[in-house]
């Protein structure tokens, strides 16, 4: 009687498998949970902003109106009543996420003292999965 010590190839092929099967299933989760904390830091940075520009309009900071919009690549806070006719070198840019998309408002400016706004409405973020919504009355009130 002969001892033979080792693994056959289909205990081997059986072991490969089910290796390759936890490793993807893996790699699902980790990308799925890339992409919806992505959106959530999104999020975040978009209100962070609003709430920036909505706070240095009751403060007053520089006797101005102050507000956000986002162009194609970054989010600005903007001193001015527009962002057309604001003082360009004193943005606060922060760059977008290549992922998420936005969409809705665009130009929302608060009013001094009070952080009113005549622009209303919603932002909406998404990564062609899921979105988010972030909407703002006429008394600057930002949720999401």
């Amino acid at each position: 009687m002969s001892n033979k010590r080792g693994f056959t190839l289909i205990e081997i092929t059986i072991v490969m498998a089910l290796v390759a099967m936890v490793l993807s299933f893996g790699l699902i989760t980790g990308l799925d949970s890339y992409r919806r904390d992505a959106l959530k830091a999104e999020r975040n940075t978009v209100i962070s902003l609003l709430q920036k520009a909505r706070s240095q309009a009751i403060n007053n900071i520089d006797n101005s109106k102050h507000g956000f919009y986002f162009d194609g690549t970054d989010y600005r806070v903007f001193y001015g009543t527009s962002s057309d006719f604001r003082i360009i070198a004193k943005d606060l840019v922060v760059e977008k996420n290549h992922i998420i998309t936005i969409s809705g408002l665009n130009n929302i400016v608060f009013d001094q003292l009070t952080g009113n706004t005549v622009q209303t409405g919603e932002l909406v973020l998404s990564d062609n999965i899921s979105s988010s919504t972030i909407s703002i009355n006429q008394e600057g009130r930002i949720d999401w």
